[in-house]
């Protein structure tokens, strides 16, 4: 790459900078909203200049993302800030509006990830809270799938334990036993109930696990009477007792628990799974 085209570049995100703070200004749904909107607002325009400059080097979806932040984004944080008291907002910190902003750039066209950015983005900018929002949550959605982002807010919101499974094959003579199946969640359809099937929510499951947000343990389970019924009807329980079963194995399953973290429920209020716990309230 050359001079030019380094300058070329720069000249690009600097003029990205000026249509964001432009609109912010101009934008006549801001205007008409009164103080409360427009601090908000201003409150992040500070930050865009230094956090949105590095898109500059980076081609992908630059369109797209100069588009988002000139036409939409006010509006969208705007109507995630609406809560927060005028005398509370405040500048949110570089170390998460500056990376925040950017993974919104690259995730703003998928609606689970762009709601946590935005969830976060508005939680560090509420004084009430802002001290409780680590800058590691901004790496933890960034390695999420939006799939991810979706699926593991159940497990989130939940405060007690969430029923889960292993799914083994136990050996009748030696007594031992093989996994099959690693982290059965039930899953159903929200209309017809009916068990959905995700060859991919084991290492999602994995996945949460390494981020800290949930524990999983399988020495320990939800004393809850018929809870764990619904393992022996799942499809994956049923295809795999087909299949492995015999006269010198049995498919059985081993009770487990997939519970949220401190850390887990921490971030989940600060994107918006759960409602941030506002002191004195």
């Amino acid at each position: 790459m050359t001079t030019d085209d380094d300058l070329k570049i720069a000249k690009e995100g600097i003029i990205l900078v000026g249509e964001v703070i432009k609109a912010a200004g101009d934008n006549p749904n801001v205007k008409a909203a009164g103080n409360e909107i427009g601090k908000t607002v201003l409150t992040v325009t500070r930050t865009i200049n230094n956090a949105l400059i590095p898109l500059a080097a980076v081609n992908f979806a630059f369109d797209k993302a100069r588009a988002y932040f000139a036409e939409r984004f006010q509006s969208d944080l705007a109507a995630k800030a609406r809560a927060i008291p005028p005398d509370q907002v405040v500048e949110p910190k570089a170390s998460i509006a500056g990376p925040a902003l950017q993974g919104l750039a690259f995730a703003h066209e998928e609606p689970d990830l762009k709601e946590m950015y935005l969830s976060l983005l508005s939680s560090a900018m509420d004084g009430r809270v802002s001290a409780s929002i680590h800058p590691a949550f901004v790496e933890i959605i960034r390695q999420l799938s939006s799939e991810e982002a979706r699926l593991i807010q159940s497990s989130l919101r939940t405060s007690g334990g969430i029923p889960i499974a292993e799914l083994r094959l136990f050996d009748n003579k030696s007594g031992t036993w093989e996994v099959l199946y690693r982290h059965l969640l039930n899953f159903q359809n929200p209309t017809t109930h009916a068990p959905i099937e995700n060859l991919r929510i084991p290492a999602f499951v994995d996945n949460w696990t390494r981020l800290g947000l949930v524990d999983v343990d399988y020495a320990k389970y939800v004393a809850t009477e018929k809870i764990y019924d619904w393992v022996e009807q799942r499809p994956e329980f049923l295809r795999l007792k087909t299949e492995r079963e015999n006269d010198a194995s049995k498919v059985t399953f081993q009770k487990g628990v997939i519970a949220r973290t401190s850390l887990g429920e921490q971030f989940a209020a600060a994107v918006g799974v759960i409602a941030n716990q506002i002191p004195g309230k």
